[in-house]
């Protein structure tokens, strides 16, 4: 005797992760000016912001941690803005990894920032640029980790405390590298692309140097070494490295490249070869 068959219903539902609704504490997702206070805030928001298409009307925020959750593939990171406000002291964001931007220019009706070091121990990738241009009581910045900077960095400490900057990761600088301030000592080891300045974004630029790598110091750099360490970074269709300090003043650019010689051996009438060397620009 043959079994008894059922018809059996098979429901398939598609599961959908539950994500954290963004909070906002948050501030305002990308753009956050920075009060001085809860870094720690800060730093979770801008290392676990997403935007995720969720819902009929678009996009919506969640806080997802990429380290220990599963990332769905129609969330996308949002990176954050760093815009200090005006405090005094230091500014120091352990475990922060990632920004769009560091952005300290001049407001409208507001003095000098009067922060005296910023500290980012962790930050590897910066998508816009870095312009700090209205502070000139930093002492110290440290961005040991920084690797990619896709926009311009920009550092005017003028006025301020003697300074000292290292770069030990850096990379590439994706529209040119203008510090200024009383510098005595600069390193950019690892240093292999610096773009000239063609504006973050795209965005025109004007007023600034035309080389790749411009520095103007009050204080005690040896422009000929720095130059000479950076120069292969720069391109010799761009225009090289310009340093001016109390020990002197340098320009510097790769020369242009020895025309390519090539020998190509060509066969003629009644089987000899005639060897032609070209010379190609």
């Amino acid at each position: 005797m043959r079994p008894s068959s059922f018809p059996v219903s098979v429901s398939i539902v598609s599961s959908v992760v539950a994500l954290t609704p963004y909070r906002y504490d948050c501030g305002y997702s990308k753009s956050v000016m920075f009060n001085g206070t809860g870094a720690d805030i800060f730093v979770r928001c801008a290392e676990t912001t997403y935007r995720c298409n969720r819902t009929p009307d678009g996009d919506e925020l969640f806080l997802i941690n990429s380290t220990n959750e599963a990332v769905p593939a129609d969330c996308k990171k949002e990176r954050y803005s760093l815009q200090p406000s005006w405090f005094s002291g230091p500014l120091a964001m352990p475990g922060l990894t990632e920004l769009s931007e560091i952005s300290i220019v001049p407001y409208h009706h507001h003095g000098r920032r009067k922060i005296t070091s910023i500290e980012l121990p962790d930050l590897v990738n910066i998508t816009g640029g870095i312009s700090i241009i209205d502070a000139d009581s930093i002492s110290n910045f440290s961005v040991p980790k920084l690797k990619h900077i896709d926009g311009i960095l920009e550092l005017n400490f003028t006025g301020g405390p003697a300074i000292d900057l290292s770069f030990p990761s850096l990379y590439r600088v994706g529209s040119g590298i203008f510090l200024y301030g009383e510098i005595d000592a600069l390193d950019f080891p690892v240093l292999n692309e610096s773009n000239h300045n063609t504006g973050t974004k795209g965005i025109s630029r004007s007023g600034y140097s035309n080389y790749s790598i411009s520095i103007d110091s009050s204080g005690n750099l040896d422009c000929n070494a720095f130059a000479a360490s950076v120069v292969h970074s720069t391109n010799y269709e761009r225009s090289g490295v310009s340093c001016t300090s109390k020990m002197g003043s340098v320009t510097l650019k790769l020369p242009d490249p020895e025309p390519e010689v090539t020998s190509t051996a060509f066969r003629i009438h009644g089987g000899g070869f005639l060897a032609l060397t070209a010379l190609l620009a």
